[in-house]
């Protein structure tokens, strides 16, 4: 069978023809048209797909790099990488990703212009202009068959007009298919070449442009500096692989040498074939899981497993579920520890003070007398580990390793451990290391002593450590009501009170170093409320005028305290946290100077302490000013009262000197005595009139100037 002739271009000449042959080879190029059309538009979807691709890739490097450069900023709890190796390393790694983001960039608006561009506008132009003549090329042959049917339905006896126009029509139609015809074919013939172009340039420019993409990028890692880089880093990660496989064989060592050592621990109690070893005698601290009795009313008892430890002294617990130890018991020298046959269980000792007592329950006898033994050292040394440089292994290395690195700079800050606060919440009390048997020397006397309480709340019962001064001129007793001027001046903050520490600074501390002993006074006071878990504060308003400091119940506005400005010789806030505010109050017993304490109150407010401080600052200055303008003012009064008196005596019909009344208030003229009936009202002379009575500030020469402490 002969294979069909090929056809290249359809020939003009017979354009007009419109011959079966013709329209066969105008319907085979208009269906390869068509498959062009559809490749041709897959092919631009492919590469605007690519494009796409690119962009991705590119929004994916920068991504990556930003994720790696984010690596430094993670603050991790357990952290080996010593000098941040890894941090710079992977940053290295990022500017490098950072840098082929742009390659991509590159590459994609370059493939978008030489791939997928030409491809849009061969579409857009020369395949548009091909359906067009296609249509027009239709139109003119359908309006040409018109004609030439309208012609041939001419009859003989019609008009010689009819038939001109007619013929007339018949010229013009084939006339506009021939040259719609020639147009179309010519355009179907050119089809032919524009159609490889349109495939050969999109392709050869996305294989320009991936060729320049992969020169550029070995042009940029291939350097010597990348080439180093990449070497050490490969030899770093192959040492990190060989020091992984070196601690996982020592730890599996490890492992096995623990469970081969910890076979007596897996029984609660040892067998009795088995050889237990003795308790150890000399332990001043331990820890480890007991069940610890709970009461409740007096009557019911539940037992509850905890871990216990002893920490400065103190024997703490901490139940499932909670994140610190809360106080179990204070060891100190009246401490008694016996076993004991609590609601019939084995292993029980019972551990008691002079105020309470404590149940705990161990697994086996050995570690119920370890327990006892150590109580029993603590109990002889008073409660507390002479030798500071031994810290005992606390619960607080596991779970908060912050707040046990702060208790313990505490304790070798103060050569003691720091006060520790009791379950009731109001004071916290703590006993010295003192030796016993030996003459010493008298302490020191230091700013903040070791053995100072620290008060967490404000009560004003007679257990407080200090008295309020009731006989003074105003009541400054908690719970009362405050009597204020209508039109006096007041400010108002919101605070929280965290504890109040008494201060020495009368004797040592000079008002120059009062912000460093503030300072340290919050410092004790967070660090003990931290360790011991209490988090907890009272929510107060501060009132601030020219006279009081006064702190109030927010919701029903009972007094809870309030000082006289000219008892407070000091204000700070905190250098760091700006939201903590203290200050020094001078609290003077009825023995006189001698018997004056201070104590520092500390707070945190919810705005700047600063502003607190200026509100001060600014309340002390009025009271300064109205204590010159009051003593000006009394002055000046004793000189015109003597004045008045020396001129009166000057009069020529006054036999005897006038007198001044009893209250000070009028000058008797005349000699009727108080007590007797004068036969008429005795002329006075009123002077002038007495200002307010203000609260008794010390002289300007004797205290440091307000300005200045604020």
């Amino acid at each position: 069978m002969a294979s069909p002739a090929t056809f290249d271009k359809l020939p003009l000449e017979n354009a007009l023809d419109d011959s079966p042959q013709i329209r066969t080879l105008v319907g085979l190029f208009a269906a390869d048209s068509q498959a062009l059309r559809d490749y041709v538009t897959s092919l631009h979807q492919l590469s605007s797909k690519l494009v796409a691709a690119h962009n991705q890739l590119t929004s994916a490097y920068q991504d990556l790099a930003k994720h790696l450069k984010a690596y430094k900023n993670i603050k991790f709890s357990v952290d080996n990488d010593k000098g941040e190796a890894v941090a710079e390393t992977l940053e290295k790694f990022a500017s490098h990703i950072s840098e082929m983001s742009s390659w991509e960039h590159i590459v994609a608006t370059q493939i978008a212009d030489g791939s997928v561009y030409p491809l849009s506008r061969f579409i857009d132009t020369e395949l548009y202009e091909m359906d067009n003549k296609a249509s027009q090329h239709q139109t003119a042959g359908l309006d040409m068959e018109k004609a030439i049917s309208r012609y041939s339905r001419c009859r003989r006896k019609d008009p010689e007009m009819e038939r001109r126009e007619a013929n007339e029509e018949v010229y013009v139609t084939r006339k506009k298919f021939h040259q719609t015809a020639l147009n179309y074919y010519a355009k179907m013939n050119q089809l032919q070449y524009s159609h490889k172009i349109a495939l050969l340039e999109p392709v050869l420019g996305l294989m320009v442009a991936t060729r320049a993409h992969y020169n550029m990028g070995h042009d940029t890692l291939s350097v010597p500096k990348l080439e180093d880089f990449l070497s050490n880093v490969s030899v770093s990660a192959k040492s990190i692989h060989d020091d992984q496989m070196k601690e996982r064989n020592d730890t599996l060592e490890l492992i096995d040498s623990i469970i081969t050592q910890s076979q007596l621990m897996y029984y609660a109690q040892p067998p009795a074939d088995i050889a237990a070893l003795p308790p150890d005698t000399t332990l001043t601290t331990k820890s480890g899981y007991l069940n610890v009795q709970k009461k409740y009313m007096g009557v019911m008892s539940s037992w509850e497993r905890q871990y216990v430890f002893v920490e400065g002294g103190n024997l703490m617990g901490v139940a499932k579920g909670e994140p610190v130890g809360s106080l179990l018991l204070e060891i100190d020298s009246s401490t008694v520890v016996h076993a004991t046959d609590t609601d019939d269980r084995l292993h029980v000792f019972q551990v008691a003070t002079s105020k309470k007592y404590v149940t705990l329950q161990a697994l086996n006898d050995r570690e119920r007398d370890e327990w006892m033994l150590t109580i029993h050292n603590l109990g002889k040394d008073g409660g507390y580990i002479k030798d500071e440089k031994v810290v005992p292994p606390s619960l607080l290395s596991g779970v908060g390793q912050f707040f046990a690195d702060k208790f313990h700079a505490a304790s070798a800050a103060i050569g003691s451990t720091p006060p520790t606060p009791t379950l009731a919440g109001s004071t916290a009390t703590t006993t010295s290391t003192a030796s016993t048997g030996a003459t010493s020397s008298p302490p020191e006397v230091v700013a903040i002593p070791p053995d100072a309480p620290i008060v967490f709340d404000l009560l004003t019962s007679n257990e407080e450590t200090f008295t309020l001064d009731m006989n003074s001129e105003n009541d400054e007793s908690a719970g009362g009501d405050v009597v204020l001027k209508e039109d006096e001046p007041r400010t108002f903050f919101g605070v929280r009170f965290l504890g109040s520490m008494g201060v020495n600074v009368d004797r040592v501390v000079s008002f120059i170093n009062g912000q460093s002993v503030v300072c340290e006074v919050m410092r004790r006071i967070l660090a003990a409320r931290a360790i011991h878990n209490l988090f907890s504060t009272t929510e107060l308003k501060l009132c601030i005028t020219n006279t009081h400091l006064v702190l109030a119940d927010p919701a029903s506005s009972a007094v809870r305290l309030q000082h006289s400005l000219k008892e407070i010789a000091y204000w700070a806030a905190h250098t760091e946290n700006h939201k903590l505010v203290g200050y020094i109050v001078r609290q003077s017993d009825n023995n006189g100077v001698e018997g004056t304490k201070y104590s520092c109150f500390v707070y945190e407010a919810d705005v700047s302490g600063t502003d607190v401080c200026s509100a001060l600052g600014v309340a002390a200055k009025a009271a300064y000013e109205q204590l010159l303008e009051k003593k000006t003012f009394e002055k000046k009064r004793k000189q015109e009262t003597k004045l008045l008196l020396a001129n009166i005596a000057q009069l020529p019909d006054i036999s005897d000197p006038p007198k001044v009344s009893s209250d000070g208030q009028f000058l008797i003229l005349d000699g009727d005595l108080p007590g007797e009936s004068p036969t008429h009202s005795p002329p006075v002379v009123p002077r002038l009139p007495q200002p307010a009575p203000t609260p008794r500030f010390p002289p300007p020469a004797e205290e440091e100037h307000p300005e200045s402490e604020a």
